[in-house]
């Protein structure tokens, strides 16, 4: 069993309603494996932060998955395993002034 603490940091905080959550996984898994549970928990709403609206395929330009500190965005990090212990941030970067 795994256990995972993830973050979520404005606007996944306000679908989630919660900041921190620690979920525990029979195993280990895949970032992609998380997404797919966490579409299944809160549904379209948390898709729609994860991908680029009308470019299928395509990770939001606003978001940063930040795992033991340090932000994946390459080629292949879906694949990224998670393992126990591990610290997961779901953050999105807003510029404005």
């Amino acid at each position: 069993m795994i256990s995972l603490n993830v973050h979520f940091e404005p606007p996944f905080n306000e679908l989630t309603k919660e900041l921190h959550k620690v979920i525990e996984f029979e195993k280990e898994l895949t970032l992609q494996k998380l997404l797919e549970y966490f579409y299944e928990k809160y549904g379209n709403k948390f898709k729609e932060l994860i991908w680029e609206k009308n470019k299928k395929g395509i990770f939001s330009s606003f978001l940063s998955i930040i795992i033991n500190g340090r932000s994946y965005r390459h080629d292949g990090f879906l694949q990224t395993l998670l393992k126990n212990g591990d610290d997961i941030t779901f953050l999105y970067l807003y510029f404005g002034g």
